[in-house]
């Protein structure tokens, strides 16, 4: 089987823009200079419709989660070494070790080598990380907020409760289980005949006995390294070739020194465009990302507010319907490009009320973007 859509990221991510990726362009347009501060999956990057890695054409993104970064840096820099490590069975006793692993890592300044070193990373680690966060249910991934630890004995327990400072640590729960694989397990990533321990728990079989891996007259075997999962992670990787890649405040990458490089300063009519999706304040939930602060979406807001008359920016910011919409009154305009019949990205169990949310979607977008709309997004400015 061919793996298609190798341009999609190869982790499940709460509240990605993939669908939102075409009326972002619309407004952006083929910018000289694009800014991502809050990169997450990199939806709307890799679903750029224009030529990527072109002379004075520039792509920049930031996050504060130093373990996303490493693991888009790996995929850039090792994408062989990172398939790798993320080709590896689901396995509830796995998920836990490896994300114990991640979260010592973490700890023992693995990720602040991140910002000491433009060319650090660390393969192994992002490939667990992306196989984590695949295996994982819901919110929490790497957050360390869990009680589970690493005893002195080398074994896992629960850490005892006291007022002191406390070892991050994890939450013991089954792998997801409810689907055929997602991310870097999804099924399409296999190849007919090929056995993989999968611990199923419904259908036709578990284990290796799972039907989706049979094939009649069974052909060779492929290493544990799945062919598909390299083949798109490499793709990934030459799309990356060229983006530079931030570990820290989003604030970093919007001064005018990071936004107009030399391609917005020299042309005659340069631009940079810049996507904000900032976690949400209207959620009334933390937790969702391993860096989160609910907090962060009215400071995004005060700096659109600020610089969104710059004829050299072109910015859209993503958000909630009841957050932004007072940028209407400065000049911008609000969009809604939410499809109905279709939920993802976690969003149906926001707040825990078990309704979509996902109809409060809005895009809010800067006076210099441009005025086409994609199909399906409606404009909400009256």
């Amino acid at each position: 089987m061919t793996l298609k859509n190798i341009e999609k990221t190869p982790w499940p991510w709460f509240g990605g823009k993939a669908d939102a990726a075409p009326a972002v362009w619309d407004a952006l347009g083929d910018v000289q200079h694009y800014v991502e501060p809050f990169a997450g999956s990199l939806a709307v990057l890799l679903r750029r419709p224009h030529e990527a890695n072109r002379t004075y054409y520039s792509e920049t993104v930031n996050d504060l989660d130093g373990l996303l970064v490493n693991a888009w840096r790996a995929m850039r820099g090792d994408p062989e070494a990172m398939a790798h490590a993320a080709s590896w069975p689901v396995s509830e006793s796995d998920l836990h070790a490896r994300h114990l692993a991640l979260l010592a890592w973490r700890e023992s300044g693995g990720a602040d080598r991140l910002a000491a070193d433009p060319d650090y990373y660390d393969a192994k680690m992002g490939g667990w990380w992306a196989w984590g966060q695949s295996c994982w249910i819901g919110s929490g991934w790497c957050s360390g907020g869990g009680p589970w630890i690493v005893g002195a004995d080398g074994r896992i327990q629960k850490r005892p409760r006291s007022k002191g400072t406390r070892e991050p640590g994890v939450s013991r729960k089954l792998p997801h289980l409810g689907k055929n694989g997602q991310g870097v397990s999804r099924p399409q990533a296999r190849e007919p005949g090929v056995s993989r321990q999968l611990p199923h728990l419904s259908d036709d079989g578990k284990g290796v006995n799972h039907a989706g891996t049979r094939e009649p007259g069974v052909g060779d075997y492929h290493p544990m390294t799945m062919p598909e999962l390299l083949r798109w992670f490499e793709f990934l990787s030459a799309r990356l070739r060229h983006v530079r890649i931030l570990n820290g405040d989003w604030k970093r990458a919007c001064t005018n020194g990071a936004l107009k490089t030399l391609s917005v300063r020299g042309k005659k009519n340069g631009v940079a465009g810049v996507f904000l999706d900032p976690p949400y304040g209207d959620v009334r939930k933390s937790g969702l990302y391993a860096s989160d602060d609910l907090g962060v979406a009215a400071e995004v807001q005060a700096w659109c507010r600020e610089h969104g008359d710059d004829p050299k920016l072109r910015i859209v910011l993503a958000g909630f319907d009841s957050e932004h919409g007072s940028l209407v009154d400065a000049g911008w305009r609000e969009v809604e490009w939410y499809r109905g019949g279709f939920l993802k990205g976690g969003m149906a169990n926001v707040g825990g009320t078990g309704k979509s949310q996902q109809k409060r979607e809005r895009l809010w977008m800067s006076p210099h973007c441009l005025l086409g709309e994609s199909e399906g997004v409606r404009c909400l400015l009256p």
